[in-house]
């Protein structure tokens, strides 16, 4: 386990700026997630962690090392991959064993590894199989396990999970999770899904076009996200964001888009800048349908998608569209009217400019 400090980290593809001077502490045992669309240079800032790549400017050190020019061999980090990257004529038992083979480990402190990762990792019954007879799943529990018996400094995992189905995509989670908290090690999670970022990470790092956007815990994001583009990526369904302007109706201010209004949140940095163009942000989950006909703003049911526990409705306010998700409602139909209100706490307020959140604190 180790400490990982990047420091003005940047690649350069030609002339194209992949990695934009990446400064970010990931702290012994830490689970942090690199989470953005694709392209946004989170696979290559792990990949030049693992000395995969070669960083063009910056510095990465692993705990008192700077590994910044080491060869990956040397920098004591095991990586887990997309594709899983096993040896289809090894079993899983010399898969799990062979790097540790190469490094001129023992036999028998290999075979105490492979057993023990093994038996972390419920795999013991398929040592002897190879990877043609495994399903997905028991695939990347082996390629895990294969990074489990280096006991690196770090793990470093490049969207493990994009192979899978829905469901074991689910249970592996839940894995990774397990082994993490069995194991305390530091590790480095990269994907695109928020889904695995906000189960998985202790700490996520948002990234868009090479540059950091926010790093926090998960509910830290979700709750005080840092721009437009953080609220619309964390959460799901995505947050409503809707382009209008501050409006000042007696001593309260509030948010005015066409039909549409919402309570401007108390945080907000100047109440009284009556008239700014801004976006409004509402998580579904925090409109709410009301009775009173004189509360929240109108709207028309567009759509009704029903999930089980929750319901989600695709409304107009005259020209805005907003989704709100409600607990199950079987009797709302396509073409209600219906009233949608949200607490003032739970509304944001950004710049229209730059995308910065207006909330104090």
């Amino acid at each position: 386990m180790a400490v990982v400090e990047l420091t003005g980290v940047t690649k350069k593809f030609g002339d194209v700026l992949a990695v934009d001077a990446v400064n970010l502490a990931i702290a012994d045992g830490e689970f942090m997630v690199f989470v953005g669309p694709s392209g946004c240079g989170k696979s290559t800032t792990l990949r030049m962690v693992a000395g995969l790549e070669a960083t063009t400017a910056g510095t990465i050190a692993i705990g008192d090392r700077d590994v910044t020019r080491l060869q990956p061999k040397d920098r004591n980090v095991a990586m887990v991959f997309q594709n899983y990257a096993l040896y289809a004529h090894k079993n899983v038992y010399q898969n799990l064993g062979f790097g540790l083979q190469v490094r001129g480990t023992p036999k028998s402190e290999i075979d105490m590894r492979v057993r023990r990762a093994a038996d972390m990792l419920g795999i013991e019954d398929l040592l002897d199989r190879k990877p043609k007879q495994l399903s997905g799943g028991q695939k990347q529990r082996v390629a895990l396990g294969r990074a489990l018996v280096r006991d690196p400094d770090v793990f470093l995992l490049d969207e493990p999970l994009s192979n899978l189905d829905a469901k074991m995509r689910v249970r592996m989670r839940e894995e990774i999770a397990k082994l993490h908290a069995a194991t305390g090690s530091s590790m480095i999670y990269v994907t695109h899904d928020q889904i695995e970022a906000m189960t998985l990470g202790d700490r996520i790092a948002v990234m868009q076009d090479g540059r950091v956007q926010q790093v926090g815990p998960p509910l830290e994001l979700y709750d005080r996200p840092a721009n437009v583009f953080v609220a619309s990526f964390i959460g799901s369904p995505e947050m409503n964001l809707i382009e209008g302007e501050l409006a000042q109706k007696g001593k309260a201010a509030g948010f005015v888009s066409g039909e549409l209004s919402l309570p401007a949140p108390a945080k907000l940095k100047d109440p009284s800048n009556g008239g700014r163009e801004v976006v409004a942000g509402v998580r579904p989950e925090h409109l709410a349908v009301v009775s009173d006909a004189h509360a929240g703003f109108a709207a028309k049911v567009d759509l009704v998608e029903q999930m089980g526990a929750q319901t989600l409705l695709l409304c107009s306010s005259g020209a805005t569209s907003v989704r709100a998700l409600v607990d199950r409602d079987d009797k709302v139909a396509i073409g209600d009217r219906i009233r949608l209100q949200a607490a003032q706490d739970n509304v944001h307020v950004f710049d229209l400019g730059n995308g910065a959140s207006l909330l104090a604190g």
